[in-house]
């Protein structure tokens, strides 16, 4: 399944007040599919992303796109070297604004915790936010939570290669 790029106008987005949901692949999005690909799910299911993006305009007459992430995906535990899943529920308010990048610095528009700021743009690409969301929530390096079991190897614990010659000697 391979889906077409999804483009919007964010800004016309909001004001109508529209609503879309859908699911992606990770054959959708190359680059989180490059950052899993060691970790090929052996189960033959396909990982899914799902989204909700909610356009909405609030009282003061701001104009905010919400959007909903859920994905089960499967990577590498980096202390293990098996296969691990990582589920995500992401959640994120944004503000379009056609502002340019000098107002945002300017006005200190970018250090409000509440939303994040979106560029009032005729074609933002959704499935690009959606993977860059995706990607930033990652873990840098992942490993289970609790104890991963037998480990590859431990430091300090390499059984001595001279130890089988200890049986030939001599007394």
């Amino acid at each position: 399944m391979n889906t077409p790029p999804l483009f919007i106008d964010n800004l016309a987005f909001s004001k109508k007040n529209e609503r879309l949901a859908g699911t992606l692949s990770l054959t959708d999005c190359q680059r989180l599919n490059e950052l899993l690909q060691s970790a090929q799910n052996n189960s033959g299911a396909a990982d899914q992303i799902s989204y909700i993006l909610q356009g909405k305009t609030d009282v003061a007459g701001q104009h905010l796109l919400l959007l909903s992430i859920s994905a089960n995906l499967m990577t590498t535990c980096q202390r293990c070297l098996n296969e691990m899943p990582l589920n995500f529920n992401l959640k994120f308010k944004y503000l379009i604004g056609d502002v340019s990048d000098t107002d945002v610095e300017v006005l200190d528009i970018d250090n409000n915790d509440d939303y994040d700021l979106q560029q009032a743009s005729q074609t933002m690409d959704l499935i690009a936010l959606i993977e860059d969301e995706i990607i930033m929530a990652m873990p840098i390096a992942p490993a289970h939570d609790n104890d991963c079991g037998t480990l590859a190897r431990q430091s300090g614990e390499k059984p001595n290669p001279f130890a089988v010659l200890k049986g030939f000697i001599k007394s």
